[in-house]
């Protein structure tokens, strides 16, 4: 998990993870959070990570010094306007470069 606040039981926590919020909690800077303090305790991009030796299909090479060849580079980020988050390219000369 990242940008997440840090319960006294060592689990992690997000505005809207549950009904009520932890009484109180280490905040996604390090800094010591209650409900009441006015500040939020996770960075509203908090998420789930995982290590990449976790993916099912990774290629069984992945982490060689030679490399694994590379037929594709998928880039995602949040945007609030204008273009969804995944789009789907007519082809690949199209799909070079989107927005």
């Amino acid at each position: 998990f990242t940008n997440c606040a840090i319960t006294p039981e060592l689990d992690v926590w997000w505005e809207g993870m549950t009904k009520e919020p932890p009484a109180e909690a280490i905040d996604w800077t390090g800094q010591p959070w209650t409900p009441g303090c006015g500040r939020k305790a996770a960075h509203p991009n908090a998420r789930f990570t995982a290590p990449a030796r976790q993916c099912p299909v990774i290629d069984p090479n992945w982490e060689s010094p030679e490399g694994v060849p590379i037929s594709a580079i998928l880039f995602g980020g949040r945007r609030a306007k204008a273009q969804p988050l995944v789009l789907e390219a007519s082809s690949w000369d199209h799909g070079v470069f989107l927005g």
